[in-house]
């Protein structure tokens, strides 16, 4: 079922042929909807209009991802010769659990001559040694512990329960001092730095983040000034900052490395757009309409930040010739076509029992092109 209707839009008249709504073809039994104005023929709906500016949001991206907590990449304190990589990516390891040895040979050695010492230094006190008896003891057992220390960092061991993410190394390597050997992170707890409402959110806060595919409660865990990588952000936001954002993972249900997206990050097309344009979907949400090729759309949007009481940023599925909708003397509906006219041409009324289907060529009712379809 067609119905016409005469538009005034931004000063000029044009025709729009609505296709009716689902409900508008029900059957004898079916209930009854309320009728919608912008579908009574012959009404006119008058319709301020104006041009869209976008933001390219690629301007905003930053990308955001899980990282653990807890992450140590253990490292060498001395230099030697890898004998043994003791576990494999992805293993976990308990704490103190050995991950890597190096070639302590040299060490035990050392152990072994230290022990000696010590010994012939107490037998020498023993036996009533004088001229500082008592002060080779001492020296003797520190190098004693001094070569056991020496020998227990040929042992590289993990300092919390863990999962090994990178090995740096591999057997009869020879490593200096402070080269890295294992990475090794808690896989039990996992943080984010993104984007937050430095106003209204404070520490503690739950707060829902998109994981890749899921939307999970986590917890802010502290508010920090806004970083360099988001700094973008303060032209959508009056008061943009960085929360660090706390996700538990005691399952093992998430990994290092996940995607996080951010709702303060846009990633469709920016306006700024009168808040009087925004309306509620039906779907959930909000949206505006916009004039498209001739046809009305609905178009949901992503609310940004607000500029004072009468603009708000949004990011939608914009194209670049839009024309927002600021308001309509009637409800106007998605897909709604509207062809420009004469303004000095009246509207011409259907006919009697003339549905707009089928129309001959030239008859009354028939449309300049093909009706409002979804495209």
């Amino acid at each position: 079922m067609v119905w016409r209707a005469v538009l005034y839009v931004g000063g000029w008249v044009a025709t729009c042929f609505l296709t009716s709504p689902a409900w508008a073809q029900r059957g004898a039994g079916d209930e009854a909807k309320p009728e919608s104005p912008a579908l009574v023929a012959g009404r006119p709906v008058v319709i301020d209009r104006t041009p869209v500016l976008f933001r390219d949001p690629l301007k905003y991206q930053v990308n955001l991802h899980l990282a653990p907590t807890r992450q140590v990449t253990l490292a060498a304190t001395v230099d030697g010769v890898v004998i043994g990589v003791l576990t494999q990516l992805g293993q976990a390891v308990p704490a103190q659990g050995e991950v890597l040895r190096l070639d302590s040979r040299a060490d035990q050695l050392r152990v072994q001559r230290a022990a000696a010492s010590l010994k012939a230094a107490k037998a020498d006190l023993a036996a009533g040694g004088k001229g500082g008896a008592e002060a080779r003891v001492q020296v003797a057992e520190a190098d004693l512990a001094l070569a056991e220390l020496e020998a227990n960092q040929a042992s590289i061991r993990s300092p919390f329960p863990g999962q090994v993410v990178a090995i740096h190394v591999i057997d009869g390597e020879y490593i200096r001092a402070g080269q890295p050997l294992v990475t090794v992170i808690d896989p039990t707890q996992f943080f984010v730095e993104a984007p937050v409402d430095g106003r209204s959110t404070k520490p503690g806060d739950a707060i829902e983040l998109q994981v890749e595919g899921d939307v999970v409660s986590a917890k802010v865990a502290v508010i920090l000034p806004l970083t360099a990588s988001l700094d973008s952000l303060r032209e959508l936001f009056p008061s943009p900052a960085t929360g660090r954002i706390i996700l538990e993972n005691p399952t093992g249900q998430w990994r290092s490395g996940q995607t996080v997206y951010s709702g303060m990050i846009p990633r469709q097309p920016v306006a700024e757009v009168p808040t009087t344009a925004l309306r509620n979907a039906e779907q959930g949400g909000r949206q505006v309409q916009v004039i498209r090729d001739g046809f009305v759309r609905d178009v949901p949007v992503q609310l940004l930040g607000q500029i004072g009481a009468d603009f708000q940023f949004v990011s939608g599925r914009f194209s670049s010739t839009d024309e927002l909708v600021l308001k309509s003397s009637e409800l106007i509906v998605d897909g709604a076509r509207i062809v420009p006219r004469d303004p000095n041409r009246p509207a011409t009324p259907l006919a009697p029992g003339n549905t707009g289907k089928n129309p001959q060529p030239g008859a009354p009712g028939r449309p300049a092109a093909s009706s409002g379809n979804n495209f």
